[in-house]
């Protein structure tokens, strides 16, 4: 490697540092593991929950199998119907996939073994925020669906849900490979989320999300997914997948909005609103006044259960 690209050189003349070279991030990334999971989620499940003769007790036997889902499926169902409260509690699997439904096992499903796996990649950053970034990217995937869900575009291969829980991973592969400049940037408090993307690209040459597509499609994920990621926060550069990069976008607002923020040391300002984004436009700005209230009322309502989902998937 070229002295040029070490970060010990990065600094000009004037005593300005100068981004990262492209062969110096690529090389980096390339040398983080695959993720097994983002191909393959628990085959036989989704058999299950997609056939007509499934019973809830099948479902819950193969859940049954798998002692992280089973956690995560027993900690949710009590944490939405039951809170605190400690006299009510379900402890059997079969009895909580019926409080549960299938959409939102499914969706735990697509959720756990890609947590496990990223929780192991990342197992040497210490200091990374875990329960931060988990609340805000299960946050993000259960808005992201629920708003596609209001327009005419349909994913039968979770791609919508898995595209709304990696939007950020580009940000734990900033962790892992360049771990000095992760901290550089996310202790820092700004006033907009924008502020940390054009950091991002100032102090490393590339954004995170950016640096997650790179990830993702150098481990061969689909386009959709890679190229939604890419541009999550500019959903109307995307060329093929604009509406789900609107729907990650709008997902990722909401989800700060109501106070998850993720990593960054800033807050929504209140005067903003989702309406006001490009991906929101994208997705409904051609939709009738009337309709567009609706909608409207529908993620609202969504809004105001997610954060008990949040409480209990975690």
């Amino acid at each position: 490697m070229d002295n040029d690209d070490s970060i010990a050189d990065r600094l000009s003349s004037e005593g300005q540092k100068s981004p990262l070279s492209d062969f110096l991030l690529i090389e980096r990334i390339n040398q983080c593991p695959k993720l097994a999971s983002l191909k393959s989620i628990n085959d036989t499940l989704n058999d299950l929950l997609d056939s007509d003769d499934s019973f809830v007790a099948q479902i819950a036997e193969v859940i049954r199998l798998d002692p992280s889902l089973t956690t995560r499926v027993l900690d949710l169902v009590n944490s939405i119907f039951f809170g605190s409260k400690d006299e009510k509690r379900i402890t059997g699997v079969e009895e909580a996939s019926i409080f549960l439904g299938l959409n939102r096992i499914r969706e735990l499903i697509a959720a756990t073994p890609i947590i496990e796996e990223i929780m192991e990649l990342g197992k040497n950053s210490q200091s990374f925020p875990w329960t931060d970034f988990w609340r805000h990217s299960i946050g993000s995937a259960i808005l992201t669906r629920e708003i596609l869900s209001l327009t005419d575009q349909k994913f039968e291969d979770e791609a919508d849900y898995v595209a709304g829980l990696l939007h950020n991973l580009g940000k734990l592969i900033l962790a892992i490979t360049f771990p000095d400049l992760f901290e550089e940037i996310y202790q820092k408090t700004n006033d907009k989320i924008e502020d940390f993307l054009a950091m991002e690209k100032q102090i490393v040459g590339w954004d995170h999300s950016k640096i997650g597509a790179y990830y993702l499609w150098n481990h061969h994920i689909s386009d959709e997914i890679v190229e939604a990621i890419h541009w999550h926060n500019e959903p109307a550069k995307s060329e093929n997948h604009r509406q789900l990069a609107g729907a990650i976008q709008v997902a990722d607002f909401i989800t700060r909005k109501i106070g998850v923020n993720g990593l960054e040391r800033c807050t929504t300002p209140a005067n903003q609103d989702y309406l006001d984004l490009e991906g929101w436009q994208i997705l409904f700005g051609d939709r009738e006044e009337a309709e567009r209230e609706i909608i409207e009322e529908n993620l609202n309502s969504t809004i105001e259960r997610i954060s008990p989902t949040l409480r209990g998937i975690l």
